[in-house]
């Protein structure tokens, strides 16, 4: 299917925003859709004549920066969506069924629906959504992190970062050679992931976010107390929050292994997608730009992380892992104490098995669903 790019919504990595520029400067017919919340961006690009991308250019898929001026900036689903070869959504991790329920009824046969965000298995959670509205010819894809991320003033906009080999996964699975010509529009480089069960056990937040959160709780109280911001991924990234990381993910290939999908570490994924050589986790998270350029945070973003990871993550990790025989002891008491530390009820309100509808599966009934979109 050939068509236009439709970029739905902007979240605060600014990813929408960046790619409706980034891409309207290397050609694409680019059309972008902000909801009612997201209003100031559309505002702000009206009054300025379209959005302008800053250097690095080398940040960007295009190669190019100046004035973009997508076709449409619009407010309606329908006018972006509709007659879409891909559509992008930009969204965090609890918003993902609110979000896509707004352009359900636009969707059509043939489209690629990509959600641009951190992993949290958005093609399971809305995949339901699609077969109750009679949909089954609508392929939805996944990464294990967005794509570009950027910083944003008004209408101008700083690439930050162009990721690269990241693991992208497509649902069906039976479906990813369709879905890999419409991602070669979007990412810079990319892998096929074997499908979104892959895809998910390997999500980066899912991965880098809870040893340096739990470990260094003491830090950020301390620095919260003194009105201070604090570096996350730098004075955060201490041994103990690197070793608290490495085992939770020793829980990991256990779970894989029942799927019949690779596990690859996280500092193979951290040095693969940063392109850096392979070291130590934590000698690799020092060097990524990404993290590295952060500026100072607030002394409490761990916990709106962890309000986006524990149940939209580690839940259906822990479900998944002892439904097929794999406890994941340190998973599950890491959503104890995070749901005790945040004031969050993870095992009631998180993504369950039957959200995901895999439920009651075998490891092999949950493979052919995920490859064939056949239960």
């Amino acid at each position: 299917m050939t068509g236009h790019i439709a970029i739905i919504g902007n979240s605060m990595l600014n990813i929408g925003a960046v790619m409706a520029a980034d891409l309207t400067l290397g050609g694409e017919d680019t059309r972008l859709f902000l909801w009612p919340d997201q209003a100031e961006l559309a505002e702000e690009a009206a009054a300025n004549g379209g959005l302008t991308l800053l250097e690095p250019r080398a940040q960007t898929q295009s190669g190019q920066t100046g004035l973009a001026a997508p076709r449409i900036v619009t407010g309606s689903p329908a006018e972006a969506v509709e007659g879409a070869a891909l559509v992008v959504m930009d969204v965090t991790g609890d918003e993902v069924e609110r979000r896509f329920r707004d352009l359900l009824p636009y969707l059509s046969d043939g489209q690629v629906v990509h959600v641009n965000t951190h992993g949290y298995w958005p093609s399971l959670r809305v995949a339901a959504m699609l077969r109750k509205a009679g949909k089954f010819g609508v392929t939805l894809t996944e990464g294990v992190t967005p794509s570009i991320a950027a910083g944003r003033e008004g209408a101008v906009i700083t690439p930050h970062t162009l990721r690269q080999n990241v693991l992208a996964a497509a649902f069906p699975a039976n479906r990813s050679e369709q879905a890999r010509v419409q991602l070669h529009r979007i990412f810079h480089s990319f892998e096929m992931a074997r499908d979104v069960l892959h895809s998910n056990l390997s999500g980066m937040n899912f991965l880098i976010h809870p040893g340096i959160a739990l470990v260094n709780i003491g830090y950020f109280d301390r620095a919260g107390s003194r009105g201070e911001k604090i570096s996350f991924y730098g004075t955060g990234n201490t041994e103990n929050a690197m070793r608290m990381t490495e085992l939770l993910d020793a829980e990991r290939p256990g779970v894989a292994a029942q799927l019949d999908v690779p596990c690859p570490s996280v500092a193979e994924q951290v040095s693969k997608i940063y392109g850096l050589e392979h070291k130590p986790l934590g000698a690799l998270v020092a060097e990524v730009p990404f993290y590295r350029d952060l500026p100072p945070l607030p002394a409490d973003v761990w916990k709106a992380w962890m309000r986006w990871d524990i149940p939209n993550a580690h839940v259906p990790f822990v479900l998944l892992a002892e439904a097929l025989g794999q406890p994941a002891p340190l998973h599950r008491a890491l959503v104890e104490i995070m749901d005790g530390l945040v004031g969050m009820s993870s095992w009631q309100d998180g993504v369950t098995l039957s959200r995901l509808g895999l439920e009651g599966m075998t490891a092999d009934a949950m493979t052919r669903l995920v490859r064939t979109g056949q239960a």
